[in-house]
């Protein structure tokens, strides 16, 4: 029988990978932990419990810090392995699976490490000064508005959306601190610095979501099709049907799923990873396709979903 999961559902990842030292999450987290948490219940299998302290587990009795869990041969997991998930994992007494360093999983979820593969919208660019900035937004896009992502962020938070032109005086402060060193942790971290991108208007939500195993090997699931709402914050997913995606979508989602997943692996990466894609309108009114706006090199809300039977994370 495989050995049940003792989990930590640390929703709240990226913040904490933002700024690593002394990390308290925020009550505003906690409380939509259980809502979260519901929404991934596909990831838990028969005999799993959640030690998350905002997400007490019904499954077993608590039990005092430094304790091992009565009855249960379990082996920790993590959301995203953060040093805090693992340091809560230790005190309930249970042995968190092998995970890579901290700094790997700063540097492979920083938005700078995505945009390192290559743009894949028009004029978007990851800019570290201010000057580079406002030169970014000067420029023309589809839409008149140009969308501005902080190096980590999650369910939509980290966003602004500019009109083309001169930087807005509100906007200046939040972008000015989003190029400080500071911003994303401690001095020698991966720096700050802005994605700078055209607001499209999107037509359809994908993702897909792999595995890569710590030889290197990377393992895909199906493509999903999510619901987001007007933030990115994501409302569901189901796997793609045969009408979902063109054949051309299909496959350049699938290679860039590979090309992240071996630049995870390249980096010193291993776990689970996705990419997020969406079909956008230009100008124009034609449909385009942004193979790979996201990578999230941890478990993401519909990772069991695509990944279905499949879970080479337990393996």
């Amino acid at each position: 029988m495989d050995r049940a999961s003792a989990w930590i559902l640390n929703f709240d990842a990226d913040e904490e990978l933002a700024r690593p030292a002394g990390y308290t999450p925020r009550r505003a987290v906690a409380d939509r932990a259980p809502e979260l948490a519901g929404r991934v219940s596909a990831l838990l299998r028969p005999g799993d419990v959640v030690l998350s302290p905002e997400l007490p587990s019904p499954l077993v009795p608590p039990a005092p810090p430094g304790a091992a869990l009565p009855g249960l041969a379990s082996i920790g997991r993590a959301w995203c392995p953060t040093p805090r998930a693992r340091r809560l994992l230790g005190r309930a007494g249970v042995t968190p699976a092998d995970a890579p360093p901290l700094d790997v999983l700063r540097r492979v979820n920083h938005r700078r490490f995505c945009a390192d593969l290559g743009q894949t919208l028009p004029g978007a660019r990851y800019v570290t000064t201010l000057a580079e900035l406002e030169a970014a937004v000067a420029e023309p896009t589809p839409s008149g508005h140009w969308l501005l992502k902080r190096p980590f962020g999650f369910a939509g938070r980290g966003r602004r959306r500019v009109a083309r032109g001169a930087l807005p005086p509100d906007v200046r402060p939040w972008a000015v601190a989003s190029f400080a060193p500071e911003s994303v942790g401690n001095p020698g971290g991966p720096g700050g610095g802005l994605q700078v991108e055209p607001w499209v208007e999107r037509r359809g939500d994908f993702s897909l979501h792999g595995h890569v195993a710590p030889g290197g090997v990377v393992r895909l699931g199906a493509p999903c099709v999510q619901r987001c709402d007007a933030h990115g914050a994501y409302l569901g997913a189901a796997r793609a049907g045969e009408g979902d995606l063109a054949g051309e979508e299909r496959r350049r989602l699938v290679e860039a799923a590979l090309a992240a997943g071996h630049a995870l692996a390249g980096a010193g990466y291993f776990g689970p990873f996705g990419i997020d894609a969406f079909r956008w309108e230009d100008e124009r009114g034609g449909l385009r396709w942004n193979p790979r706006c996201e990578i999230n090199a941890r478990y993401t809300m519909a990772w069991a979903i695509g990944m279905g039977d499949a879970r080479p994370d337990l393996e």
